[in-house]
């Protein structure tokens, strides 16, 4: 029960001015009459001889057959209801200002009655009769009315005689008003008798306290002390007052002087607090035993011998306290023992007020107030058992037993009130009021612990006090039971009395070490189980420097015990939904008070969602349960549900002791904890029975949906930062489970979408719902894992699951696969906006885009959600808009992306820029579109770029040629505005151009050889093909090189389709085909030398096929017969071959013939492709295809190796360059 005490103080200012003024402060309470430090039944034993009435201590208890309210309860100590308050106090009290308005109280254990008095009415009742009530008129409190009224001092005086007890009242300037009985109260209380004290210039009463029923001592402000006496005469009761015996006077006789010891005389000041004590055994005259009274005046503690009314001593506790700043003395009592205990204030230092303020406050912060005035007890014996040290004063010194510090202090926010102390089981432990705690400390152990009010504003502790035994033994040694037994105290507040159980045995037994951590989850067990009680005017908290791990484990323990219905904190209760209700306001009840401890940053993270786990569970039990009834209240006879909890149980067999045959009901008391493995059993019997089973798969999607949503509401009240901690929403059992019931609802709902059935079915409803569920449960792992794949350095833990980055991958790649189907499939079973909603929760602008371009795209204004486009745009900016022009690009509609452009609505064009800008980045392909807008914004160079890209890989050669061209133009254009002229780039334009002539010739030329066709055969695209490789393959058929006609009619067929060729496929046909002009070899040569896209291998690979051809051109067998034929003609002989011809083209270009392989002679032109180059040349062709292809190649080389043409290279050779330099000569 400890918690921050109030912010009170008993610090007051005079009422008005003294002649010689004692400390300043404002009297507004006395001691509570009936109260005294001492035992009841050790002042009741006090004979008395006058005529007024004995009493009989109060020995009465409430006992009934009904249920007690407990507001609080530990080992130790238990706060329970007693009883009400009258009606008329209860009215007083509820609008009273105890900041400016004075109000005391006291419940008598002799009489039974309490008190509660302001400055002008006093409330009297029996605490356990609170019908009828009595009032009577206060003595005025002040003549100065600058002074704010002060409530009087009080005293019951018991009766035997009557059935009401008699009342003093004492106001602050000594007017004493005295009731023979309070039954006048009844009428007005207008019958009393009334005296006046003699008081001096500025002295004031500040105390009251009940010897016996006959005798009571009154105390002033400049340390004088008044005994009242009630007599009797006649019936009537009169009350009397003196001034205790005076100083003996300065002349003293000599035989006085000579004989008695000098009389020890008290240090005047303010007497803030009586109390009765014994002389011990001594016994004075008349056989009657004498009495001690104790007096604080000041810091001054005074012993008197009441029946003589002289000082036997006086010590100054200041020696016990050590040096401190502003001591004063508040409140003392005497131990059963003997032993003095003094509650003490003073100003504490900078490190005191602050560690008070962590204590009490949970440290400073705006609106925090300063404790300014800070609590001990002093321990003081006049026998010196202690090991403390010795206090020297007048007459007889004392030993320091000990100093305890009081875990409260007071505020300068704190409402006026004066502490009081009260001793239970003869000193084993003080209770101390302050004005909305009361705090325990023990004397033999450690143990401390506070009640504290909950609202102290408009609540107050007015009175405290200890109940005597109910059964006293017959035999009664109080040295034999001190501190052994339970204690009762009443406590009487601004709203309620209650009563509080005090276990001294627990108490004593005390172990700091496990109590602290015992007494944490006290606390949170008390917040959960009374703190939630509207009525309860009890708060409970806990000091911040409670052990953090201790505070977790207490607070995760609880929480578990409520999810699993432990008994002693979840009352059993057939009603199930009652259950479960109760259940979820305990753990609310739990983090409310952790929260308002400001104890939430204690906790760790993972502490944290624990219990945010567990509070997210019991409520999805709940409301599946409530789920559950429903559709069983509806009529249905059978349930889903049901079904799962009892397979479930099969595999699983529930071991507790309180396990019933209810097995449902059991899993929602004892297995909450366990409603996420419910999942895949009901989804198993969703699949077994299909569509019929739908309509109640909503208990899964109950489960998830109500975890989720508390979850999301309760995030600050937990202190959860996100993601979670291997959440379990998103487990992958969870995950499989939720995506087997999409497909099973997708199936269904698909099914009857392409049957073109309308009617309503489960699976199409429910479909939206379970789409939702599964990508949060996707995105909430994905989450986890991105976390702990990427071991972020702000993760609450760190990565401790092995292959999370593997996980992360995977369920990525399978959530990327899934997700647009999923939305598409929302699309066709008419939940358009779901699937937008979906998408646009999860930021999948691509997917958003193309389910808003599914109808008719152009013109835009066509598209029946071109208003929801322009929205989109404005809302997400690019983030959409670029996936609409991926869209729009991907599936060639760039023209509705232009056409929104040219319409100005939004920035498209750029949109369109930033789209290729990031495309090009990634290494993707977009100039085939790009150029236009380089084009429209005269970025000349730009679009030059782009189109001389594009061109390389466009597959028809008109579009090559256009690309090209229009390429060459715009690079034109920049050098025409100014620009500096690209070389590189005007060379690539050049030989691209120069490319497309060839192949624009090859067409020509395969066209004229099949003008004579007619008919369906000149149609025909085959019989064109044959007709080329008729005209233009003789010699390859005439050989057989059927790997050579396969590759030469594949290529013919392209020509004549106007698809592009690859450098290559040009450099075959130009050296395959008969022709009988042999320049077609060097300008396969001069392609393969300017291409820069074929790999090394195969480039030489080609270089040596089309100088294998060259040289198998001619009939060097009969250029070499020289028979009869002179060397002019020989050499004649030799200009008209192929090599001849092609050497002098390249030869007088020196960069040109200086490329590895155009310039080779007949021997290193003989190595052929291996069949992996082959196979990569030409892709796709079949295997028998390649075989032929490379028996073909051996043959072309073989062909040239048997020629022998090693002497006639070189003699040709040099004849090319005899005759160019004869050339350059002339």
């Amino acid at each position: 029960m400890a918690s921050p005490a109030p912010r009170k103080t008993h610090r007051y200012g005079t009422p008005r001015p003294s002649v010689t003024p004692p400390r300043q402060r404002r009297m507004v309470g006395a001691r509570a009459a009936g109260t005294p430090s001492r035992r009841t039944e050790d002042i009741a034993a006090v004979s008395d001889t006058m005529d007024v009435d004995d009493v009989q201590t109060y020995n009465e208890r409430v006992s009934g057959s009904g249920r007690e309210t407990l507001y609080a309860r530990t080992d130790e100590i238990s706060v329970a209801f007693h009883a009400a308050l009258p009606f008329e106090v209860r009215r007083e009290l509820k609008g009273a200002d105890f900041y400016s308005q004075s109000w005391t109280g006291a419940i008598d254990a002799l009489t039974g009655y309490a008190l509660a008095a302001s400055s002008s009415t006093c409330f009297v009742w029996h605490h356990t009769k609170p019908t009828t009530c009595y009032i009577l008129p206060c003595p005025p409190s002040s003549h100065d009315y600058t002074q704010p009224a002060s409530s009087p001092l009080h005293a019951l005086v018991p009766s035997r005689s009557r059935s009401e007890p008699g009342l003093v009242l004492l106001s602050l300037r000594g007017d004493i008003r005295f009731w023979d009985s309070i039954a006048s109260g009844l009428a007005g209380g207008g019958s009393f008798e009334s005296i006046s004290l003699e008081l001096g210039e500025g002295e004031y009463t500040s105390g009251l306290l009940r010897i016996d029923g006959q005798v009571y001592i009154t105390s002033t402000s400049h340390g004088r002390l008044f005994r009242l006496t009630l007599t009797s005469q006649s019936g009537r009761h009169t009350l009397s007052a003196r001034l205790f015996a005076p100083p003996p006077a300065p002349g003293l006789s000599l035989a006085r002087f000579l004989w008695a010891a000098p009389t020890p005389q008290p240090t005047l000041g303010n007497i803030s607090s009586l109390a009765l004590g014994s002389g011990g055994d001594e016994v004075g005259r008349g056989g009657v035993a004498e009495k001690e009274l104790w007096t604080l005046s000041e810091t001054r503690v005074q012993r008197w011998n009441l029946n003589k009314e002289v000082l036997l001593g006086e010590v100054d506790v200041r020696e016990a306290v050590g040096n401190v700043e502003d001591l004063e003395g508040v409140d003392l009592g005497v131990e059963r023992c003997g032993t003095l205990v003094v509650l003490v204030s003073y100003a504490g230092s900078e490190q005191e007020t602050a560690a008070m303020a962590l204590d009490q406050y949970g440290g400073f912060g705006m609106g925090a107030p300063v404790p300014r005035r800070i609590y001990a007890l002093v321990r003081l014996s006049a026998k010196g058992s202690g090991n403390g040290g010795m206090i020297e004063g007048v007459g007889s010194g004392m030993k320091i037993e000990g100093v305890t510090g009081v875990p409260y202090a007071t505020t300068a926010a704190s409402a006026p009130a004066h502490p009081r102390l009260v001793l239970l089981g003869g000193g084993a432990v003080v209770a101390i009021r302050f004005a909305d705690v009361v705090v325990f400390c023990a004397r033999d152990s450690l143990y401390q612990d506070r009640i504290t009010l909950t609202a102290p504003q408009t609540d107050q502790i007015l009175g405290l006090a200890v109940l005597p035994p109910s059964q006293p033994p017959a035999y009664y040694f109080p040295e034999d039971v001190e501190g052994a037994g339970p204690e009762e105290v009443l406590i009487l507040t601004a709203g309620v009395l209650m009563r509080v159980r005090v276990d001294l045995g627990s108490v004593k037994a005390f172990n700091e070490a496990t109590g602290r951590a015992t007494l944490i989850k006290a606390i949170l067990t008390q917040a959960i189980l009374y703190g939630s009680n509207p009525d309860n005017p009890l708060r409970f908290s806990f000091p911040p420097e409670v052990d953090e791990e201790g505070l977790m484990a207490g607070a995760e323990g609880l929480s578990r015990a409520v999810l699993e219905s432990d008994t002693e904190i979840i009352r059993p209760n057939h009603d199930l939904t009652s259950q479960l209700t109760s259940r979820k306001d305990r753990l609310s009840w739990l983090i409310r008070f952790i929260n308002d401890n400001a104890a939430l940053g204690k906790m760790s993270q993972r502490s944290r969602q624990r219990l945010a786990t567990d509070a997210e569970k019991l409520y999805a039990c709940h409301q599946l349960w409530l789920t559950m009834n429903e559709h069983l209240d509806a009529g249905a006879t059978h349930s889903l549900v049901t079904d799962a909890i009892h397979a479930f149980t099969t595999t699983y067999p529930l071991a507790h002791p309180s396990a019933s045959h209810d097995v449902v009901r059991d899993f929602f008391r004892y297995r909450a904890a366990e409603i996420g493995r419910l999942i895949p059993f009901m989804v198993e019997r969703v699949e077994d029975a299909g569509e019929g089973a739908m309509k109640e798969v909503g208990g899964a999607v109950t489960i998830l949906q109500a975890a989720l949503s508390y979850r999301a509401y309760n995030l600050a009240v937990y202190g959860v930062d996100l993601p979670m901690l291997k959440p379990w929403t998103s487990r992958p059992s969870v995950i499989d489970g939720v995506l087997k019931l999409v497909d099973t609802a997708t199936r269904c709902a698909v099914e009857k979408y392409f049957m073109h059935v309308n009617t309503k079915s489960a699976s199409k409803e429910l479909l939206p719902e379970l789409a939702t569920m599964f990508f949060s449960c996707v995105q909430e792992r994905l989450d986890w894992l991105g976390r702990q794949a990427n071991h972020w350095t702000d993760s609450p833990i760190t990565a401790d699951e092995p292959g999370s980055e593997r996980d992360y991958v995977e369920l990525k790649e399978r959530f990327d696969q899934l997700r647009p189907e999923i939305l598409e499939t929302l699309r066709l079973t008419s939940h358009l906006q779901h699937a937008l909603t979906l998408a646009i929760s999860h930021a999948d602008f691509r997917s958003l885009a193309t389910l808003l371009h599914r109808d008719t795209v152009y013109p835009p204004t066509s598209n029946p959600h071109a208003r929801t486009i322009a929205e989109y745009v404005d809302r997400f900016g690019g983030a959409f808009a670029k996936e609409v022009v991926r869209w729009c690009m991907v599936h060639g509609e760039a023209r509705v992306v232009f056409a929104l452009e040219e319409s100005g609505s939004g920035e498209w064009g750029k949109y369109m820029d930033e789209y290729w800008a990031e495309e090009e980045e990634q290494g993707g392909k977009c100039d085939g579109v790009a150029w236009l807008r380089d084009l429209g914004q005269a970025r000349w160079s730009a679009a030059g770029t782009r189109l001389l890209k594009e061109a390389k890989g466009a597959g028809d050669v008109n579009i090559k040629h256009f690309m090209l061209s229009v390429g060459k133009l715009a690079h034109l254009s920049q050098v025409q505005e100014g620009g500096e002229v690209d070389n590189v780039a005007l060379d690539a334009f050049h030989d691209s151009l120069d490319f497309i002539s060839v192949q624009e010739k090859l067409l020509e030329e395969f066209r004229e050889t099949f003008t004579s066709l007619r008919g369906k055969q000149k149609q025909s695209l085959d019989g064109q093909v044959d007709a080329v490789i008729k005209a233009k393959a003789t010699r390859l058929r005439e050989e057989g090189r059927k790997g050579l006609l396969g590759i030469l009619r594949i290529f013919v067929r392209q020509v004549l389709q106007g698809k592009a060729l690859s450098v290559e496929d040009a450099v075959d046909i130009l050296t395959l085909k008969d022709d009988e002009g042999v320049g077609n070899y060097a300008t396969a040569l001069q392609l393969l030398a300017h291409a820069e896209d074929i790999p090394d291998t195969r480039r030489i690979s080609s270089f040596r096929r089309v100088w294998c051809r060259i040289y198998n051109k001619d009939d060097w067998d009969s250029i070499r017969e020289t028979a009869n034929i002179t060397d002019t003609q020989l050499i004649s002989r030799f200009r008209a071959t192929a090599l001849y011809t092609t050497l002098n083209i390249i030869l007088p270009s020196p960069q040109l013939s200086q490329i590895p392989g155009v310039d080779l002679d007949a021997n290193e032109c003989l190595p052929v492709p291996l069949i992996p180059e082959i196979k990569s040349r030409f892709p796709g062709i079949q295997e028998d295809m390649v075989g032929d292809l490379a028996r073909d190649y051996r043959a072309e080389s073989s062909a040239v190796e048997g020629l022998r043409l090693g002497d006639v290279y070189h003699r040709v050779r040099e004849l090319v360059m005899l005759d160019l330099g004869y050339a350059r000569q002339e």
